[in-house]
């Protein structure tokens, strides 16, 4: 999109628009992963049982997703827990039958929602929080800080990444 990797003077661009635009533009990506991911979770419980087995497995699918995301902010899951592309391949092979890997599917959707949100740049949760401070400060960060920030992101995730890679081969070996 026009203005949202470096700054445009472009009528319509992302780097003028509103932070209230911006904010939406920014959550779109991460909201539709997670209501997929609900979406075909309840259509997998809906096909096995009636309606309300399926909202009610849901209601609970979700508070187990927030209990994930609890145990994860208070250091309730390790390095060791983390796993990358590989080990959700290796995961995924061992799926038996459709009913598993479209589960599979709808986990690994609502991870990456999650994922998203968290704020680290460049993921869509450090970039929301950029927003939100420049919205605060009621002007824009400097683009050297700017462009420091998003580096140390970028380290941090390569850095998360080798840690899950190494996970992944360990478990496998």
């Amino acid at each position: 999109m026009e203005g949202e990797d470096e700054y445009s003077e472009e009528k319509g661009s992302f780097s003028k628009a509103s932070f209230w635009k911006k904010l939406g533009v920014v959550l779109a990506g991460p909201i539709v992963n997670i209501v997929f991911g609900l979406i075909i979770y309840f259509i997998l419980v809906a096909v096995n049982y009636g309606l309300q087995v399926a909202a009610e497995n849901t209601v609970g699918f979700i508070g187990a997703l927030f209990d994930s995301i609890k145990t994860l902010i208070t250091g309730g899951a390790g390095m060791d827990d983390l796993a990358g592309p590989v080990g959700i391949a290796n995961i995924v092979s061992k799926t038996s039958g459709l009913t598993d890997f479209i589960y599979l599917l709808s986990v690994i959707s609502l991870s990456l929602g999650i994922t998203n949100l968290i704020p680290i740049p460049p993921l869509d949760g450090g970039k929301l929080l950029i927003y939100i401070i420049e919205w605060v400060k009621r002007k824009p960060l400097k683009e050297e800080t700017s462009l420091k920030i998003q580096m140390l992101g970028f380290a941090f995730i390569i850095a998360l990444s080798l840690v899950a890679m190494w996970n992944d081969i360990t478990r496998i070996i």
